[in-house]
């Protein structure tokens, strides 16, 4: 094949931002997908605009912007489209008993599992035609334990991963690859949303220590370390995977 083409969902993010680094870094063409153009123009002249990165505006809520975004890829990119990275997602703190909270649930779900549902289905025709593919989906380990105070962020998460096992199992006879990563707490915008903020000041302090083994907070780039090994993974017998990055944070430090 001619170059592959890598598609991220909410590129123009924390997380997504540093994806999209990392899979120019090794080579992909990479096509970045977001609802906010302004962000994608800011992400290309951070980049510095390279010949192998180009911008699309997506809204992954909408089945039919995904569809136009598609063909536009295709047109100005090629249908070698191996890879697909669902990282478009939203927290919405909000307690159950909260004024609107059936609303901020909504839209939660609607972007980080309805989103994914959306693009995986596109996308992943062109893999099955190539008979390739690697599906990275970027949960939370918020999908596995639970969130107080962010119950709909939790569902999605926890939808997704299920979702990411289930398109492995439809997915897999085609040689396509669905894997999910849960990152732990992270230092992202989004971040200031969901937690503290004197918690964030003091995180590399004894509060992120006393829970994080390896004594900080993630950063994007560990999350873009992890979705660059399963893109360029060879083996397809990785799948099905739910891969928790959180520092071991789950074990504790006792």
């Amino acid at each position: 094949m001619t170059r592959q083409v890598a598609v991220v969902t909410g590129a123009a993010g924390g997380f997504g931002s540093a994806i999209v680094k990392s899979l120019l870094d090794v080579g992909y063409a990479v096509a970045a997908t977001d609802v906010d153009a302004a962000a994608l123009e800011q992400l290309g002249r951070e980049l510095g605009c390279p010949d192998s990165l180009r911008g699309f505006v997506m809204d992954v809520t909408d089945s039919a912007s995904v569809d136009a975004a598609s063909a536009a890829i295709v047109e100005r990119m090629g249908v070698n489209i191996t890879v697909l990275v669902n990282n478009a997602g939203v927290i919405g703190r909000g307690y159950c008993t909260a004024e609107k909270s059936g609303e901020l649930a909504r839209r939660v779900f609607d972007v980080n599992l309805n989103g994914a549902f959306n693009a995986t289905a596109v996308f992943s025709r062109h893999m099955a035609r190539l008979k390739y593919g690697r599906i990275i989906n970027i949960a939370s380990v918020a999908g596995i334990w639970g969130a107080a105070g962010g119950s709909a962020y939790a569902a999605s998460k926890a939808g997704l991963i299920k979702a990411s096992e289930s398109w492995a199992r439809e997915l897999g006879p085609l040689n396509i690859s669905v894997t999910a990563i849960a990152p732990g707490i992270c230092k992202t915008k989004m971040l200031n949303q969901f937690v503290d903020r004197q918690m964030v000041e003091q995180s590399d302090d004894a509060i992120v220590k006393s829970i994080v083994p390896v004594g900080r907070w993630g950063l994007p780039e560990d999350i873009a370390e992890v979705v660059t090994f399963l893109a360029t993974c060879k083996t397809n017998y990785l799948n099905a995977t739910v891969i928790p990055l959180d520092g071991g944070m789950r074990v504790g430090t006792l």
